[in-house]
């Protein structure tokens, strides 16, 4: 929001805000806060208008008095005001109006950020948590589109029980990777804008090369773990991969607990995968893609919640298999009512 209001937000930051503008009241009451905040700083934007010499005394007297704020950059704000006035209003006159202007700014902003930062990263949170669900609504159409021209079947490449499921971009003609089976929505066009793949919230996924088509056609998967920050229910069979009749989960924000075995720089491969063995931190987690507050999930019939739940039916976690305590990217359901969510 603040970016929107600064002019210095991208296309899909600007969408993103307008929609929360016109859907959410606390944005739309939090927007109109900070333009009246901020309105006695219009005067900035005309070069031939003076900023108004009491306007850092001002600033600074609200500075004083706000009791939330702390005081030691406060204090600070003020010794900088007193030694610059000293060292250059009687020096350099002419350079003290843009000085002055300058602080009354920073100071404005001081206030701006102890009053609003808070409620800014919630509705940003919000912002990003929006966008993903849009994402996922995004692919479960396609999931449909794709069930409707093959004969109710999930998009599936032929793999094997034991394989490994955790090898994101790898382009052995083995298929080693769960997400082998997501890409066929890309590479058959289900799926228009593979970015759509990329949750908003992940931070390590922005700003991705474009793929173009003739790049998707070659590829056998995803390039890599940053192409795709969603985890996929695990099928290991083609027999198996038909559209369940009831909702079941298909799909959520990344499995927690593998991502420090599939998430690595650009052009860096992995050959093995460390063991991982469950504690109760691994058990306790939620995806670091909303910053562990929860995840959104995608269910077969077209729902799409956020939840801080990993524990749905049946109690089954959805990002473990029933029994296991220690896993080494080869696992496989314990049984059809077992959701498994991977890499």
């Amino acid at each position: 929001m603040l970016d929107y209001y600064f002019e210095c937000a991208g296309w899909e930051e600007s969408e993103a805000a307008k929609q929360l503008l016109l859907t959410h009241s606390g944005a739309r009451q939090f927007y109109d806060k900070l333009s009246h905040s901020l309105s006695a700083l219009d005067h900035l934007d005309h070069q031939n208008e003076t900023c108004p010499d009491h306007l850092v005394e001002v600033t600074l007297e609200k500075l004083y008095s706000h009791q939330p704020l702390k005081t030691e950059p406060i204090i600070k704000l003020g010794q900088l005001l007193t030694s610059e006035r000293e060292k250059i209003v009687t020096k350099r006159p002419s350079f003290w109006r843009t000085l002055s202007e300058a602080v009354s700014v920073a100071a404005a902003i001081v206030v701006f950020s102890g009053l609003f930062v808070p409620v800014t990263r919630q509705m940003r949170a919000q912002a990003w948590q929006t966008a993903c669900q849009a994402n996922l609504n995004n692919i479960s159409r396609g999931f449909t589109q794709y069930a409707g021209d093959n004969n109710g079947s999930l998009p599936a490449v032929e793999t094997r029980a034991g394989n490994p499921w955790w090898k994101v971009g790898s382009t052995q003609p083995q298929n080693h990777s769960n997400t082998r089976h997501v890409w066929l929505l890309v590479k058959r066009n289900y799926v228009s804008n593979p970015k759509v793949f990329v949750c908003p919230g992940t931070c390590n996924s922005r700003n991705l090369p474009t793929l173009d088509s003739q790049q998707i056609q070659s590829l056998p998967d995803f390039p890599d773990r940053r192409y795709i920050t969603y985890s996929f229910k695990l099928i290991t069979d083609t027999n198996k991969s038909l559209v369940p009749s009831s909702s079941t989960l298909l799909m959520s924000d990344a499995n927690p607990i593998f991502e420090s075995c599939v998430t690595l720089p650009k052009n860096v491969s992995r050959a093995e995968f460390d063991p991982v063995k469950l504690n109760e931190k691994l058990l306790r987690a939620n995806s670091s893609s909303h910053r562990g507050r929860g995840q959104n999930l995608m269910f077969s019939n077209g729902t799409i919640k956020f939840t801080s739940q990993r524990v749905l039916n049946e109690n089954d976690d959805i990002f473990t298999v029933k029994g296991r305590d220690t896993y080494q990217g080869t696992e496989t359901p314990a049984g059809d009512q077992d959701v498994f969510l991977v890499p």
